[in-house]
C-alpha cells in the first residue's frame, strides 16, 4: 500500500436491480471522472455500453489501461481495492453484474 487506506465506495454509479443471484450496477463516468475506491468481494461480469479508454489504479500503485467496446463482455474474479478513471474524451458507461 502506498499511503493511507482509501475509503471504500460503491462498485458502480447505481444499482439497476438485485435478487438472490445477482446485483446489476450501471457505471457511468464523464471524461476525466473516476469511480470511488472500491473492492470487489464478488466475481463479476462487465458489459460495455460505450467505446471507452479507461485506467485502473490499484491500491499498491500499479495499474493498467483497457479500451472496452460496445457489447464486449469480460469476467473478473473478486479482487483488491482500486479506482477506475475515464481517461478518454467520450463518456463511459458499462453494466457490471455481480455474481452472488
Amino acid at each position: 500500500m502506498t499511503g493511507p487506506r482509501k475509503p471504500l465506495g460503491q462498485v458502480g454509479t447505481r444499482v439497476l436491480m438485485e435478487n438472490d443471484r445477482v446485483r446489476v450496477w450501471e457505471l457511468a463516468l464523464a471524461p476525466g471522472e473516476s469511480s470511488d475506491w472500491h473492492h470487489h468481494v464478488l466475481d463479476y461480469i462487465t458489459v460495455g455500453l460505450t467505446n471507452s479508454e479507461m485506467r485502473r489504479e490499484m491500491e499498491d500503485g500499479t495499474g493498467d489501461e483497457t479500451n472496452p467496446t460496445v457489447g464486449e463482455a469480460r469476467f473478473a474474479a473478486a479482487h483488491e481495492l482500486h479506482v477506475v478513471t475515464n481517461v478518454g474524451a467520450a463518456p463511459h458507461r458499462n453494466i457490471l453484474i455481480e455474481l452472488k
